[in-house]
């Protein structure tokens, strides 16, 4: 691997890995899936119904993050626990480089913004959407993107999505 540093490679790994370790209890339940969601901001398609019925909701890992990529207008339609439920497997996707286009990248970041300025995802807050694991490696996942910009990610809307993140998830514990 040509101008890719060991050091680089044992760092995504090993933030790879912390994202699996905070997020390994999470499932869907009875939140809203990709498919659907993909669905309802189609005004419903029938392929996309019929994987929803398929839907992975116990393991987020076995979700095939191509099916992110194609449907990253989607994540407007998701609910709090659709979008807990999504979001190690979009934030490893990326940190992976997996992410092209950058459309899935943007869309996150989006989401992402709007939950750490007002400090909820739809009426559900920060502290009560994520445990302090996944705070925490969503954290580590807006450092490690801070210091390895790739294409379609602004540096300082990185760095003030942080800053919002970490005062939403402190005014929570005043």
């Amino acid at each position: 691997m040509a101008g890719v540093s060991i050091l680089a490679l044992t760092l995504k790994q090993w933030l790879i890995d912390y994202i699996a370790y905070a997020f390994r209890y999470v499932s869907l339940g009875d939140g809203i899936n990709i498919y659907t969601a993909a669905s309802a901001d189609w005004y419903g398609n029938p392929e996309d119904d019929a994987l929803s019925e398929r839907a992975e909701r116990i393991d987020w890992r076995r979700v095939p993050s191509v099916h992110l990529h194609t449907r990253h207008h989607a994540l407007s339609y998701l609910d709090p626990l659709g979008f807990r439920f999504y979001t190690p497997t979009i934030i490893t996707t990326m940190i992976r480089g997996e992410d092209e286009r950058g459309n899935l990248s943007e869309s996150f970041m989006f989401h992402l913004e709007r939950m750490a300025d007002s400090g909820k995802y739809r009426d559900t807050h920060v502290c009560d959407l994520f445990n302090r694991s996944q705070r925490s490696a969503i954290r580590r996942y807006l450092k490690y993107q801070i210091h390895n910009c790739r294409r379609g990610i602004d540096y300082d809307e990185l760095r003030s999505t942080l800053n919002a993140f970490d005062k939403c998830v402190a005014a929570a514990r005043t």
